[in-house]
């Protein structure tokens, strides 16, 4: 599945929650995900600001994750096979 087609499913799911809603629902709706985004990235940096060490980890681990993902992904170069030698 394609970015594409998922952005385009979730957006028909919420345009279908919201649809034949009257508008307060989509104020609350909006409100609620505002709210919930705004909490993740503040307690994000509150923690990035405080703990000194927060960042220092999260660096690290993304980089195991990205590592580890694109490891798979390396084209496999085929060993390179030895001329043999005759024996005289």
């Amino acid at each position: 599945m394609e970015i594409n087609e998922v952005s385009k499913t979730a957006q028909r799911s919420f345009k279908s929650f919201l649809s034949d809603k009257p508008m307060w629902v989509f104020w609350i709706a909006y409100t609620l995900l505002c709210g919930i985004l705004f909490g993740i990235f503040f307690t994000t940096l509150y923690f990035m600001a405080q703990l000194w060490w927060v960042p220092v980890i999260v660096v690290v681990v993304i980089g195991m994750l990205w590592g580890t993902l694109a490891y798979p992904n390396e084209p496999k170069v085929p060993k390179e096979k030895k001329p043999k030698e005759k024996k005289s």
